[in-house]
């Protein structure tokens, strides 16, 4: 039997301000950004010493040692999930990145986090358009033609 694959695009949040995603793990809470996300997943930014409060004396995210975390952000209404680590992985010397999958997120959330990417893939399809019908030329062949006259320019058939 074969699985049907579901694949949920993820939605830049880097063009808009910083978002904030207050992180808590045990007792601590930490600040990391949102960098992306989707229906069912968020990548996150943080810094070495926000990596090692999340993951403790860990050196790798294992799938069977998982590691549950509670996030709160808000992007257009709070949203508020408990999610898995599926990885961390290094930008640069100070930058990571982690991304984490929703487990446990309620049904109002969820419909905010839908609106918000259904909104954000609205109004990037309106400025791909504008941009389209921005860089097309808008000459006509009349006035092509007066410019290859004024220039004088001579066209020859190579047979």
């Amino acid at each position: 039997m074969k699985r049907q694959l579901i694949f949920h695009t993820h939605i830049s949040t880097k063009q808009s301000n910083k978002i904030v995603v207050k992180v808590q793990s045990g007792t601590k809470q930490n600040t990391c950004y949102l960098d992306r996300v989707s229906r069912d997943t968020l990548t996150l930014s943080c810094d070495t010493e926000t990596l090692h409060n999340l993951i403790p004396n860990k050196a790798s995210v294992a799938p069977k040692d998982p590691i549950s975390l509670s996030t709160y952000f808000t992007l257009d209404h709070n949203i508020q999930a408990n999610c898995r680590i599926i990885f961390a992985r290094r930008l640069s010397k100070d930058q990571f990145i982690m991304e984490l999958k929703f487990v446990d997120i309620d049904e109002q959330a969820m419909l905010n986090l839908d609106s918000y990417i259904e909104r954000t893939l609205r109004s990037g399809q309106n400025t791909k358009e504008d941009h389209k019908i921005q860089t097309e030329p808008n000459i006509k062949h009349q006035e092509v033609y007066k410019i290859n006259e004024d220039s004088k320019v001579t066209y020859s058939k190579v047979a």
